[in-house]
């Protein structure tokens, strides 16, 4: 039997909460902060839910765990972890739930399997105490309290929406009209790039700093690299969140157009992943003459994204290929793996935002604009991606680039 109570309509119109969960439902960015919850803590349940006294209300949810949670179940409060934090008026993590001694004996573990449990309080502007946001999964977790604060900010996005939002509906307007889209344009960018960028920055300069001792041995030098990666990952994943707001809010991406070799540009990106996956064969083909006009920090990117990819949604012994070739008009950048095709109905959608190829190497999660990007920095530069994939012969990522754009 279900643990959780599904809406109907009937409980609609007895249950005035209800209306918060619709509410929360209508602002799009939401959905955008549950999936980078769950693609920066690893945790595969994401939650928005309002938390009173008396009851708890899924208002938004991103199930990959298969808990079968829906917007507008409720629970039994006092089973909760959201409850705790609706107590204490403040975050909590919770990595091993039943090897916690705070938590050993608490409901959730035992009713609904939860072992890793992060979250942080939701207000509106005026301090009124909303519910919770929260991650979680029936696995146990490593996650530091660092985590926290990029829950702290997130949520406070979310809370300002909420409170935008009840204004909107008194107007029975859009969620978002000009000036709201500036405001939140503004706070999400404000985020990513200042509270978000400066912590991994200073991650990445301490671990780069300690893995330059002589004294360190195989296993610290291994862990030192991991962490290096993640923020790796971290700040192309921030970098992505950057561009994928100025598209969506009417601005453009920004270039910068130099005179370049992409022969040499894709060398060096080649040379720098080989690096991160020295386990994986990547080859690069240069043919015709590489020289252009375009804005070399942005085809790097192009490239970077695309080789992830590859690494990413191919076997570990599969050969990765790179080729650049060019002609009078223009040169083609191309890069392909062998593997299962991407299914054909996500063809025509694939450079949408929030979408994946194929399910295929999930524990490599992104938030899914990697294509997206890719799409957008080529048309910047007035040109053109396009791919072809096939059980036969792999899939194939072509990118055609103008010698001047």
């Amino acid at each position: 039997m279900s643990p959780f109570l599904s809406a109907n309509p009937h409980l609609r119109a007895a249950n005035p909460l209800l209306a918060d969960v619709e509410a929360v439902s209508r602002i799009d960015a939401v959905k955008t902060v549950l999936r980078v919850l769950t693609r920066t803590t690893g945790l595969r349940l994401a939650v928005v839910a309002r938390v009173t006294p008396e009851s708890w209300t899924c208002c938004a949810v991103l199930d990959e765990m298969g808990f079968g949670l829906k917007a507008g179940d409720t629970l039994a409060v006092s089973t909760t972890f959201c409850n705790t934090v609706r107590t204490l008026k403040g975050p909590l993590l919770v990595n091993h739930a039943s090897e916690d001694p705070r938590f050993r004996n608490h409901p959730a573990p035992k009713m609904y399997n939860v072992e890793s449990y992060i979250a942080v309080p939701l207000y509106r502007r005026n301090g009124e105490f909303f519910g919770v946001m929260c991650a979680l999964d029936s696995k146990a977790a490593n996650l530091t309290e660092d985590v926290l604060e990029t829950f702290r900010h997130l949520g406070d996005l979310v809370g300002h929406q909420l409170e935008q939002e009840d204004a909107l509906s008194d107007r029975d307007s859009q969620l978002l009209g000009a000036h709201e889209a500036s405001v939140l344009r503004e706070q999400l960018i404000g985020i990513v790039s200042h509270d978000l960028r400066n912590p991994l920055n200073a991650i990445s300069l301490a671990a780069a700093t300690l893995m330059r001792r002589a004294d360190l041995d195989d296993r610290a030098r291994r862990g030192l690299r991991r962490i290096l990666d993640s923020s790796d990952r971290a700040n192309r994943l921030i970098r992505d969140l950057l561009d994928f707001t100025h598209v969506r809010t009417g601005m453009a991406l920004p270039v910068k157009p130099q005179p370049m070799n992409l022969h040499e540009l894709a060398e060096q990106v080649v040379d720098e992943v080989r690096l991160t996956a020295p386990e994986r064969t990547l080859v690069l083909v240069c043919e015709g003459s590489g020289r252009g006009t375009w804005d070399p920090d942005r085809i790097a990117q192009v490239l970077t994204n695309l080789l992830t990819n590859a690494v990413q949604y191919s076997a570990q012994d599969a050969h990765i290929r790179v080729e650049t070739r060019g002609d009078e008009r223009e040169v083609v950048l191309s890069v392909s793996n062998p593997g299962a095709p991407i299914p054909a109905a996500l063809l025509p959608v694939l450079f949408e935002p929030m979408t994946r190829g194929t399910t295929e190497g999930s524990e490599h999660r992104s938030v899914g604009l990697g294509l997206f990007i890719v799409n957008e920095i080529v048309r910047a530069h007035g040109g053109a991606v396009d791919v072809v994939s096939t059980e036969e012969a792999g899939t194939t990522f072509r990118v055609h680039l103008p010698r001047g754009c």
